[in-house]
C-alpha cells in the first residue's frame, strides 16, 4: 500500500484562505454600508430638491430653488463629487414632459474603503425624485405669527364660515387662538394651532387640533414690486386708471379709489389707500388686478360697491390684495353696508387683518372667494363666508406639492 503524503500545514492554509475570504466579505460589507448611507443622503437631498423646485413652478426659478434645497440637505452641486440635475418637466418616467412635475437626479461619487484592494476605487450612487405641483392646498387661512397670544382672535357674534378648507395658526402661545364672548361660530374643514386655544372654544367646529407643526408662508418666495424702480405719480382724476398693457403702475400719496375702474395690472401704492366704489375691468383679457399696499394702510368706505378680481396669470397670479412683509400696518376690511365681490388671495404676511362687518344691507354683502395669508387676524362681529379661492380656481399659486416618484 502506498503511503499517504504528508498533510502537515493544511489547516494553516485553509485558515489563511478562510481569513482572506472573510476579510473580503467584511470589506464588502463595510463598503456596502457606506454606500447605503450615501444613498440615504442622496435620496433625502433629491426629495428636498424636487419639492423645493415644484414649489417654485409658479415663479419660474425651479433650478435655483432645487439646488439650494439640495445644498441644505448635504449635497452641493459640483462639490465633493456631487451632481444635481434638475428637470422641469421630467426627462423620463410616467410624468415625462409634464410641466407640473419636477425631476431631480442626484448622484454622488463615493470612494471605497476596502474594495479598492480589488481595483474598485470608487462607486457612483444615484437617486431620483419627482414632485408634483397641483391640487388644492390644505389651508385657506394662514395666520403666520410664530408667537403671541390672540394671534387669531374671534370676538362677539362672529360667523366665520370656511367649511371646505383648513385654518392654520402658527403661534405657539397657549392662547394663540382666542374665542371671546358668546354666540360666535367658526366652521372649517379643519382647525389647527401650534399652541393652544382659549375662551369659548366650543364655538369651533371642528375642535381645534393643538400642537401642530407651524407652516411657512406658502407665498414666501414672492417678491413685491419696488417703488424706487417705478415712476410713482399722483392718482389721476379719471374714471378708468392704471396700465394699458397689464403692467405695473405706482401711485404716490394717500388715495381714495372711488367711482373708478381698474385696468388689468399691478397697482403699487406708497401711501394710505381707501376703497370706495371700485371695480376690476373685465373688458380686456387677460384681466385681473393686484393692489399692493406698499407702505401705507388699507381701509374701506361704508356703503360702497367693491368688485375686485385677481389676475390668473403672471407674477402676482391669484393675488388681489398684497401688503409686503415689511409693512406692518393693519389691513382693515370694515365693509359696513358695502356689497360686491372680492375674488383672490389676500397676502399680508406682516400685518394684522382686521375684519368688522361683512356688508349685508344689499345683496348679502361682500362675497369673498379668497385665501388669507396674514400675520395676525382679528374678526369682530363679522358674518364672513369664505369660499377658498384655491379650491375654486385651478390657476391658484397655493397648490399642494407631493412626491410622486
Amino acid at each position: 500500500m502506498k503511503a499517504l503524503r504528508e498533510e502537515n500545514g493544511q489547516a494553516l492554509v485553509i485558515t489563511v484562505l478562510s481569513m482572506t475570504i472573510l476579510l473580503g466579505f467584511s470589506a464588502l460589507a463595510a463598503d456596502v454600508g457606506i454606500m447605503m448611507r450615501t444613498k440615504r443622503i442622496t435620496q433625502t437631498a433629491a426629495d428636498a430638491a424636487a419639492i423645493a423646485g415644484a414649489l417654485e413652478i409658479s415663479y419660474g426659478d425651479v433650478s435655483s430653488a432645487a439646488n439650494a434645497a439640495s445644498a441644505q440637505n448635504g449635497m452641493t452641486n459640483g462639490a465633493n463629487g456631487a451632481t444635481i440635475v434638475v428637470n422641469n418637466p421630467p426627462s423620463l418616467g410616467p410624468h415625462a414632459n409634464n410641466p407640473n412635475y419636477v425631476e431631480v437626479i442626484a448622484s454622488q461619487v463615493e470612494p471605497t474603503l476596502f474594495m479598492n484592494l480589488f481595483n474598485f476605487n470608487s462607486l457612483t450612487v444615484k437617486t431620483r425624485a419627482v414632485a408634483y405641483n397641483g391640487g388644492a392646498a390644505y389651508g385657506c387661512v394662514y395666520v403666520l405669527a410664530s408667537s403671541g397670544a390672540k394671534a387669531m382672535q374671534l370676538q362677539g357674534s362672529f360667523n366665520f364660515n370656511a367649511p371646505n378648507c383648513g385654518v392654520i395658526v402658527n403661534s405657539t402661545d397657549p392662547c394663540a387662538l382666542q374665542f371671546t364672548g358668546a354666540g360666535g361660530s367658526l366652521v372649517a374643514g379643519s382647525v389647527g394651532v401650534a399652541g393652544g386655544d382659549c375662551g369659548q372654544t366650543g364655538d369651533s367646529n371642528p375642535t381645534p387640533v393643538k400642537g401642530i407643526a407651524p407652516v411657512s408662508d406658502p407665498l414666501g418666495g414672492l417678491t413685491p414690486p419696488n417703488p424706487s424702480s417705478l415712476s410713482c405719480v399722483p392718482l389721476p382724476n379719471t374714471a378708468t386708471i392704471g396700465p394699458t398693457n397689464g403692467g405695473t403702475v405706482c401711485y404716490s400719496g394717500n388715495v381714495t379709489l372711488n367711482n373708478v375702474t381698474l385696468n388689468p395690472g399691478t397697482y403699487v401704492f406708497t401711501g394710505n389707500v381707501t376703497l370706495g366704489n371700485v371695480t376690476s375691468s373685465t373688458a380686456t383679457t387677460p384681466f385681473g388686478t393686484t393692489l399692493d399696499i406698499n407702505s401705507g394702510s388699507l381701509g374701506v368706505n361704508t356703503g360702497t360697491t367693491i368688485n375686485l378680481t385677481a389676475p390668473t396669470t403672471g407674477t402676482y397670479n391669484g393675488i388681489v390684495l398684497m401688503q409686503p412683509l415689511a409693512n406692518t400696518n393693519a389691513m382693515q376690511l370694515q365693509f359696513g353696508s358695502s356689497f360686491g365681490t372680492l375674488d383672490g388671495i389676500i397676502w399680508a404676511p406682516g400685518a394684522e387683518l382686521f375684519l368688522q362687518d361683512s356688508g349685508g344691507d344689499k345683496n348679502d354683502g361682500v362675497s369673498m372667494t379668497t385665501d388669507l395669508i396674514v400675520n395676525t387676524m382679528y374678526d369682530k362681529t363679522t358674518t364672513l363666508n369664505i369660499q377658498s379661492y384655491t379650491q375654486s380656481t385651478p390657476t391658484s399659486p397655493l397648490t399642494k406639492v407631493t412626491l410622486v416618484e
